[in-house]
């Protein structure tokens, strides 16, 4: 008996030695496949039946990564049971969607991505017509199917009453048909396809919304500041139970999750569709990412709590870091994601951290006679999107005007400056 325990020892260490150093060599490699990340948070039964379709209409490679938001249902213990394609993030308590997409995003390695809720049973060719549709549709940066319930444009009119109908109905609809897809400005998180790279330009999903609920809208409005578009796959239908999670909530526990929520999109972004029409052609320039809408001037930290100062899109490293940080009132966390597409220059002297400009000169952060803040930066003046995005990226105003002063207004318009996403994980 000993002799068995200690053979199975040295096998088990080995294997994991092993295991161990696959991943090494294969971390931040992605496969051609796609990453299915499914947040979940109790109702085992809906969660298996989502698994389920999964399995069974799904032709194309991928992986399934289910992140369990401290269920208490017994939801882990038969994601470990379960096996196959299958990996699992498990956090000790409900952190919210946004957390648990994010740890999703962080773990996935498919070159293409698919956001699903745990209430959602996929169909027959809903992956491959999904695929279809980002690889063709122009300017689609991500798009999402049709179904049942949902609230916007991507709910339709269904015939059935039941499963087994819905999958009758399924398999009569998803028919490869680009005539029935359609440009939209918003898509709703029940489901969702995009590629590693509008992941890798876009970022992580803004951890500050509570629970759940625009946080998705959040990521959208990003994704069109890019001057990147989104496609609602008409020919594509899912079946969605709808809002399973968040009906656990109550009505009353519903209304405070989503006011709050909503509160904080509005004092993020304000009404961000008036800025984008007005700077379509500037946004349509190029192929633009999340850190080309970061300020300039100003601290930023990872996770690791290593500074940097910004400017000018480089991020400089302090040579005397201790006699800075103690000057220093307020940094913006970025994720390590983000600081690796920041350039590095040299480290810099705390005598060469730009304080205070005055006027219109470099640097200055101006608040004109109609209360609009903005940046000048490298000669331009950037509109920062709310007073929100000054106090998140830690600037402060040092000029404000009683009138519009022409000065300004012929400095030429450079992109605006857009609120950071807030992260609160530790291992982004």
């Amino acid at each position: 008996m000993k002799n068995s325990q200690r053979d199975f020892q040295r096998g088990y260490e080995a294997g994991y030695a092993r295991g161990a150093e696959i991943g090494r060599q294969s971390f931040g490699s992605p496969f051609e496949g796609t990453s299915i990340i499914i947040p979940t948070y109790n109702r085992k039964d809906l969660l298996v039946e989502c698994l389920d379709s999964i399995e069974a209409y799904t032709e194309q490679p991928y992986e399934i990564i289910v992140v369990d938001n401290g269920s208490n249902d017994g939801t882990v213990k038969m994601l470990r049971r379960r096996g196959g394609a299958l990996r699992i993030g498990v956090h000790s308590q409900n952190l919210g969607f946004a957390r648990a997409v994010n740890t999703g995003l962080m773990m996935a390695k498919g070159s293409t991505i698919v956001l699903l809720n745990n209430d959602v049973l996929v169909t027959e060719r809903w992956l491959s017509q999904l695929l279809r549709c980002l690889n063709e549709s122009p300017g689609a940066a991500a798009v999402g199917p049709v179904t049942n319930y949902i609230g916007g444009e991507q709910q339709m009119d269904v015939p059935y009453t039941d499963i087994p109908g819905m999958r009758e109905f399924a398999a009569r609809h998803n028919r490869y048909n680009p005539g029935l897809w359609r440009k939209s400005e918003r898509l709703v998180g029940y489901c969702i396809l995009f590629s590693r790279r509008t992941f890798e330009q876009v970022g992580y999903f803004d951890e500050g919304y509570k629970v759940g609920n625009f946080e998705d809208d959040d990521w959208m409005v990003r994704i069109r500041f890019q001057g990147k578009g989104m496609t609602i796959a008409g020919d594509t239908f899912v079946h969605h139970y709808g809002s399973m999670t968040m009906r656990e909530l109550g009505s009353n526990g519903y209304i405070k999750v989503n006011t709050r929520n909503q509160q904080f999109f509005e004092e993020k972004w304000g009404s961000p569709h008036e800025m984008l029409n007005r700077m379509q052609p500037l946004l349509n320039a190029g192929s633009l990412r999340n850190i080309d809408f970061y300020p300039s001037y100003t601290w930023i930290n990872d996770s690791a709590g290593r500074l940097f100062w910004l400017e000018h899109g480089v991020k400089h490293a302090p040579v005397n870091g201790m006699a800075i940080n103690q000057s220093i009132h307020h940094t913006t966390r970025l994720s390590v994601m983000d600081m690796l597409q920041i350039p590095s220059g040299p480290q810099l002297l705390a005598s060469e951290v730009k304080r205070s400009p005055k006027g219109l000169s470099e640097g200055a952060v101006i608040r004109n006679s109609c209360g609009i803040l903005f940046q000048i930066d490298r000669g331009q003046r950037r509109e920062m999107l709310s007073h929100y995005t000054c106090e998140a990226w830690g600037l402060h105003i040092t000029e404000v005007l009683e009138s519009e002063r022409s000065e300004l207004m012929q400095l030429p318009t450079g992109l605006p400056i857009l609120p950071p996403p807030r992260l609160l994980s530790d291992d982004l």
